[in-house]
């Protein structure tokens, strides 16, 4: 993979990886998985979700509210289509739609139910579309006879809407014959929509795997490719289950989910892709970005998976809604227990790199520099868990350089305000770096590099920002 020798720094560089590194002394990269929310915001409440909501859906916060589109199971394992909306993101409503009819009454929230009594809707992604003032809203839905040979016409089918509630059908199949776990990008990607899924027959060489194909209508589909597949560092007993990918500032990010067949559970691995989801990278020791509950038995202790949508801003940080689960394969009922919940996280905040006492440095590789200032997102503290108040004991500074790596005068580290405060309450969780005497918007036009210098510091991204004069 080629990297991209002129990134776009208005929007947030993240230190994933070493792509716009050039060089580094004593700092360590260290990754940060979200904190849960203890108890689920969507659970099990009437007859046709009586085995548990699950996010094999979308959660949006469109026009005005948090809309969440599941998947409810019931007893017979007879999933449908579900909606679920809320004013805060916590309080969830699941309102009376008289739209679709179960066990004699339509005063229920489902929106699809399957077409015919054998069938079932496993899976679903709704994209956000507002290039279509007609349609604004798509869902992308697996249906099928499950495991019957003789059904033909189980695959991926469509559906649209004007309000998210009311959805029209008729479009109907457009990827026949892909597997019932699959995750449609909930935005366009380069002007193109975008499944990750599973393909027909895929599994004979690799097991459990992920492919990825795109159309410009929804309906003619091309590019199939194997994207992600299990490798010699995966342990023997862990197939790819599935992924949900989201564009994220500079980069594409995804979440893998990453099945164990024995025991059987899974967890989600954060992965991240620099040339729009068709390859990707994942940390050396590929630590979970999202794991199952520990302790006594939680109703999400062994299975975790976040759906279509990337994360929501909200209240300054990242809300990441996730579905739960106490119970795998095969669990009967009702120990398949489970919800939708939700974890937080820092804006920008999956990794870090972190100085200790010895102060260390990062040098970035030339970039193209907006009329803009600098902003960074950082945390001056020794332990990012301890108590906001305390003692900040770290601090960052900045100096800039031309292309060919010598300092520009009024730009060095001792012309450099030295930042020692925590920056995730500031707006996009960063805040600005200024110079004694200079603006770096002076600077704009030219190639530089930042050189970090850091101690008792963590380090999560930056950005070119055009409100300010730093």
């Amino acid at each position: 993979m080629t990297m991209n020798p002129n990134p776009d720094p208005t929007r947030a560089q993240l230190f994933l990886d070493d792509t716009g590194i050039e060089d580094a002394r004593f700092v360590s990269r260290q990754w940060h998985p979200p904190i849960k929310f203890p108890d689920p915001v969507l659970k099990a409440e009437h007859p046709w979700e009586r085995w548990c909501p699950v996010a094999y859906g979308t959660v949006l916060h469109w026009r005005g509210k948090f809309r969440a589109w599941y998947c409810g199971w019931t007893r017979d394992e007879r999933p449908r289509a579900c909606y679920a909306e809320s004013v805060d993101g916590i309080t969830w409503e699941k309102p009376p739609l008289e739209i679709c009819e179960f066990a004699g009454s339509r005063r229920n929230n489902i929106i699809l139910n399957p077409a015919g009594e054998r069938r079932i809707i496993d899976d679903l992604a709704v994209i956000d579309d507002p290039e279509d003032e007609s349609w604004p809203l798509k869902m992308l839905y697996w249906e099928g006879e499950k495991h019957d040979p003789k059904d033909k016409s189980w695959g991926i089918w469509l559906a649209r809407s004007k309000d998210g509630i009311h959805w029209d059908r008729s479009p109907g199949l457009v990827l026949p014959h892909w597997g019932d776990r699959f995750n449609g990008v909930s935005v366009k990607v380069d002007g193109r929509y975008v499944v990750y899924g599973r393909k027909l027959g895929s599994w004979v060489d690799h097991g459990r795997c992920v492919w990825r194909t795109e159309s410009r209508d929804l309906r003619r589909w091309s590019g199939d490719r194997l994207v992600l597949h299990r490798d010699a560092e995966d342990p023997l007993n862990m197939e790819y289950y599935s992924a949900s990918v989201f564009p994220y500032e500079s980069v594409t990010l995804g979440g893998l989910e990453r099945m164990y067949l024995s025991p059987d559970w899974l967890d989600t691995e954060l992965i991240w892709s620099h040339d729009g989801g068709r390859s990707w990278k994942r940390a050396g020791h590929r630590p979970a970005f999202l794991s199952p509950s520990n302790g006594p038995r939680h109703w999400d202790d062994t299975w975790v998976n976040l759906p279509t949508n990337p994360p929501i801003r909200h209240r300054g940080r990242l809300w990441f809604y996730y579905s739960g689960r106490s119970g795998a394969h095969g669990a009967c009922y009702p120990l398949n227990h489970g919800g939708i919940g939700l974890a937080i996280l820092r804006i920008d905040g999956f990794a870090s790199l972190r100085a200790g006492e010895r102060e260390g440095w990062v040098l970035t590789r030339p970039m193209n520099w907006p009329d803009a200032g600098l902003h960074v997102n950082v945390d001056p503290r020794r332990n990012t868990r301890s108590h906001p108040g305390y003692h900040h004991t770290g601090e960052l500074r900045v100096e800039v350089r031309d292309s060919s790596n010598r300092p520009i005068p009024g730009f060095t580290w001792n012309d450099c305000h030295a930042m020692t405060r925590n920056t995730e309450d500031h707006p996009d969780g960063c805040a600005a770096v200024t110079w004694k005497t200079k603006s770096l918007r002076r600077l704009a036009g030219r190639r530089i590099r930042l050189a970090f210098r850091m101690r008792d510091a963590h380090l999560y991204s930056f950005r070119a920002r055009e409100r300010t004069d730093g």
